[in-house]
């Protein structure tokens, strides 16, 4: 299933796509931790038994309050600290960012009405904002707000997001600002996408956004009960005047999250008409709701990836034989078969199939011989590499160690199925636990992660950018807790091949380099890669109408009223 998406809509209309954005068109955005939550990109949409009623701005109603689900609760409200993608999803529209990536990966100006490079200056490049934005606590933006708002980056876990290539910032007037560049990087606007715009007292604190959240965009903060609902009220100040395509007042009054973690009652909750829109139904439940008139289906590819991720400061995982072998008994097709319904492929690299440089064959290709040559499910290779790893380590074998996730249950399941494989050898005497995932997040991104006997099994999200999966997870710079390379791996050609990756302006160069990046990664197994993912939602499209689902983890809510990206969505009103 997963084959055919990636065959039909990402081909060479991806590479096509990326090539026609020059320059900046190779990026993505930036990698986050996925709470299993749902999320994922686009593809062909699986809509059989819904009907999906384009937004038209000439009969938009207004009004009315749009509900939809989360799988996790959100942990932070200040987008240079937040680390999920659950936040990210929270916070998505009230924030805002000075470029934006549309629907189709084509990068558009939001709070920067231009965004150009100087004449004769290659790593300069000069933003002039929109005038008369205004923050939801009044305040108007200015050039000190964005030069604030990038700077308060450094030292957090986000911090790659701005200094993979920010050397420095000079505001040439309350409206205007410049940009100058460590080096050419390819990535750069994809980037700044991530980089949400908050007031200058965020940094002097006189503003707390851990409490709340102030930015420009068309929904400002409400309330948050904890474990319960994220809830956010259209910003009736919102700069946006409207035009041919969409309206200048986003007409939904009210969008209210509520936090459903288990699938199956999510749903429930949206057969019963509690909720308007699963994030993530159970896999198991989509043909019910496709063969339903009231429901639409979207079927998606994934943008990121499931993983386990070794402690390299612990033996015997210092060993890249043992973490091979171990990667050698992962059931990934029973996995893909088993746990997901078939929605999704095997993963045997670090970059997902919607990345910018490699076409669908080529991706496909070379998926498939990492997994032969060095990762697929193979008994014998395994119990080799393993005896070999033990020796070489001094560890006396059965060795306990435990595999740690959060309370996805698709997440349980395959962590459980992985646990069984190792405990079927001599090798391993494994146990399984789980965490709520705040907590889960802040243990394994805490400086400690890599110095336990503790598997880390998580999802990762990145975006249009190869760099934008591999750089936050092996950059030797970016080790917890200023990263998330989690298990604290340090390859020096690594390190220098994402740097390449990042100055490298030419697609096929890229390609090349990514390629040997993976092979490496393949080859040393820091991680061990579990399923690409092809995700989806369902709505009620008797409510709901013209919601489009953005295709990169975290932006799901971005058709709700995105007019820089040309979407919004509307809700029948009864008359």
């Amino acid at each position: 299933m997963g084959s055919d998406n990636t065959g039909g809509h990402f081909g060479l209309t991806r590479r096509n796509l990326v090539k026609s954005l020059g320059i900046t068109g190779v990026a993505g955005l930036a990698g986050c931790l996925g709470g299993g939550d749902g999320t994922e990109t686009e593809g062909t949409p699986a809509r059989p038994g819904g009907t999906t009623t384009p937004a038209d701005p000439g009969n938009a109603q207004q009004g009315g309050e749009l509900i939809a689900s989360f799988g996790a609760d959100v942990a932070q409200f200040d987008p240079a600290s937040a680390t999920d993608t659950t936040s990210v999803k929270a916070f998505g529209l009230t924030y805002e960012t000075l470029v934006t990536v549309g629907f189709d990966g084509q990068i558009n100006n939001a709070l920067a009405h231009t965004f150009e490079q100087v004449d004769g200056e290659e790593n300069v490049w000069r933003a002039e904002l929109r005038e008369g934005v205004t923050f939801h606590n009044g305040k108007e933006l200015t050039a000190e707000d964005v030069q604030v708002s990038y700077e308060r980056y450094e030292g957090t876990p986000n911090a790659a997001d701005v200094y993979n290539w920010y050397e420095s910032s000079e505001i040439i007037d309350d409206y205007t600002i410049e940009f100058t560049l460590k080096n050419a990087y390819a990535p750069l606007q994809f980037d700044m996408s991530a980089v949400g715009i908050v007031p200058a007292e965020a940094e002097t604190g006189d503003l707390d956004l851990t409490e709340n959240p102030v930015g420009t965009g068309p929904y400002q903060f409400v309330e948050h009960q904890p474990d319960e609902l994220f809830r956010i009220e259209r910003y009736d100040d919102y700069w946006f005047e409207g035009d041919d395509s969409v309206p200048a007042t986003a007409p939904i009054d009210t969008v209210t999250y509520r936090i459903i973690i288990e699938q199956s009652a999510q749903q429930g909750a949206l057969e019963g008409g509690d909720i308007h829109i699963a994030n993530a139904p159970p896999a198991t439940s989509l043909s019910d709701f496709a063969e339903k008139e009231d429901f639409t289906v979207n079927r998606r590819l994934a943008g990121g990836f499931d993983l386990m991720y070794f402690p390299t400061e612990v033996d015997p995982f210092g060993s890249a034989k043992v973490r091979r072998g171990i990667s050698r008994l992962v059931p990934r097709e029973n996995i893909v078969k088993s746990v997901y319904e078939g929605l999704g492929v095997p993963a045997y690299m670090a970059i997902s199939q919607i990345s910018s440089v490699f076409g669908t064959d080529e991706w496909n290709d070379l998926n498939d011989r990492l997994g032969e040559e060095y990762m697929g499910y193979d008994e014998e290779q395994a119990n080799t590499l393993l005896e070999e790893g033990f020796n070489e380590a001094g560890v006396e074998a059965p060795f306990e160690t435990t595999i740690i996730t959060n309370e996805n249950p698709q997440r349980v399941q395959w962590v459980q199925l992985i646990a069984e494989s190792l405990n079927s050898t001599d090798y391993f005497d494994v146990s399984v636990d789980q965490y709520e995932w705040n907590t889960y997040v802040g243990k394994i991104s805490g400086e400690s992660s890599a110095s336990t006997n503790e598997i880390i099994a998580v999802g990762w999200s990145g975006g249009w950018d190869p760099n934008a999966y591999v750089n936050d997870l092996v950059d030797s710079e970016r080790m917890t807790p200023n990263g998330f390379n989690m298990g604290h791996y340090e390859n020096s050609e690594v390190d220098e091949l994402l740097a390449e990756g990042q100055q490298t302006y030419d697609l096929d160069e890229r390609a090349d380099i990514y390629t040997d990046l993976v092979e490496i990664l393949a080859e040393d197994a820091p991680m061990a890669y579990i399923r690409f993912g092809e995700e989806t939602d369902v709505y009620n499209n008797t409510v709901v109408n013209g919601f489009r689902t953005y295709p990169i983890n975290g932006g799901e809510f971005k058709g709700v009223y995105s007019p820089y990206d040309g979407a919004f969505t509307y809700l029948t009103q009864d008359e």
